[in-house]
């Protein structure tokens, strides 16, 4: 491996839920629906959206290559991936529960989530502590989802908390979600969002996988990150850290020419506190990206490199030697300081996830 000297810490893996061993994490109520035969893998999440149940199995047309025997996104393949790879910790988020936000009954929304959180602590953090869980969070009660994050954070040692970029009714900077934020902030841990569906982002009509993936993590996540500026979440909680997981980085600096023109051409009133900008260093805000991302070495040059971190988004469309490609891609690009490359492929993400 070419990156032997750095050290290396995934942001942004997924834990492959195996909803029957869920299944024993949860109320009998919720339990009948996950392990009926009749409703097929229908699990206990709804359906992300119209594309994904067909996923693609790969992006290369080649087969993946998965870093063990066991299920791919299992414990046990995480640990045998990270020492294969050569990474040295993981943070991790769900799959199935990426649609948490589409969930309308919000007790349900508590008891899945809590059932997801205890699920993931027994399979995935006492298995390594090189694996570090994100928690699912019940955004459809706030003050349930309070008392999740707590949980998860002081009980079950999880390094933050998840929200779903699309599905919840109310955009992720509203007031409603404040006491959530503040909950993280005590707690000093962040905020994930991860993108996942594409419902209601304007491509419902779209027929082409490939042309949906193009937009639709990204477009959630600046809908996320302007609300967070625009409607006073880090005025208010000045010492909050939120990361915004999935799109890459080049959408940012789309987003901060549009942000620098409109200081100069709106009501002062409709302003943030700080200029826009200055939210994006310092390290209160982290963005996940790959190494074959033209755009990271100038939107850091604007931002700072602090706002950067290599996500492998493993065993999603990245298997193995994808992954191992994509960290030599960082090493080996010439546009950046040997510092600036280890703080994107490890030291940030230590930082921000207190790992």
């Amino acid at each position: 491996m070419s990156y032997e000297d750095y050290s290396v810490v995934d942001c942004d893996g997924h834990v492959v839920e195996w909803v029957p061993d869920m299944a024993d994490y949860m109320s009998d109520r919720i339990r009948m629906q996950a392990t009926n035969p009749a409703r097929d893998r229908q699990g206990v999440f709804p359906s992300i959206d119209g594309m994904h149940f067909a996923l693609h199995a790969g992006t290369t047309g080649n087969e993946r290559v998965t870093a063990s025997e066991y299920m791919p996104g299992s414990g046990e393949d995480w640990v045998a991936f990270l020492e294969q790879a050569g990474i040295d910790k993981t943070v991790l988020f769900t799959t199935e529960g990426l649609s948490v936000g589409m969930i309308q009954i919000p007790r349900y929304a508590v008891e899945v989530c809590q059932a997801y959180n205890d699920y993931i602590h027994e399979k995935f953090a006492k298995v390594s502590d090189r694996l570090r869980p994100v928690a699912l969070l019940p955004m459809q009660d706030v003050p349930e989802a309070v008392k999740e994050l707590r949980r998860a954070v002081d009980k079950l040692g999880f390094v933050g908390g998840m929200l779903p970029s699309t599905g919840l009714p109310l955009h992720l900077g509203h007031q409603s979600y404040w006491p959530v934020y503040a909950e993280a902030e005590r707690l000093g841990v962040p905020i994930a969002i991860h993108g996942g569906s594409n419902l209601g982002m304007g491509m419902d009509t779209f027929t082409n996988f490939t042309g949906s993936h193009v937009l639709h993590h990204s477009i959630p996540l600046m809908i996320a990150l302007v609300s967070f500026i625009y409607h006073g979440v880090f005025d208010a909680h000045p010492k909050l850290k939120a990361a915004f997981m999935e799109g890459g980085c080049g959408w940012l600096d789309f987003l901060i020419d549009r942000m620098v023109r409109d200081e100069n051409y709106f009501d002062a009133a409709d302003q943030p506190k700080m200029r826009p900008v200055e939210y994006l260093k310092g390290g209160r805000i982290l963005l996940g990206c790959e190494g074959s991302e033209e755009t990271l070495a100038y939107v850091a040059s604007r931002v700072g490199i602090e706002a950067f971190a290599y996500a492998s988004d493993y065993p999603h469309e990245v298997d193995l030697p994808a992954a191992k490609h994509e960290i030599e891609e960082v090493v080996e690009r010439d546009d950046m300081s040997r510092e600036d490359k280890q703080a994107v492929l490890g030291d940030n993400a230590k930082r921000f996830f207190n790992l």
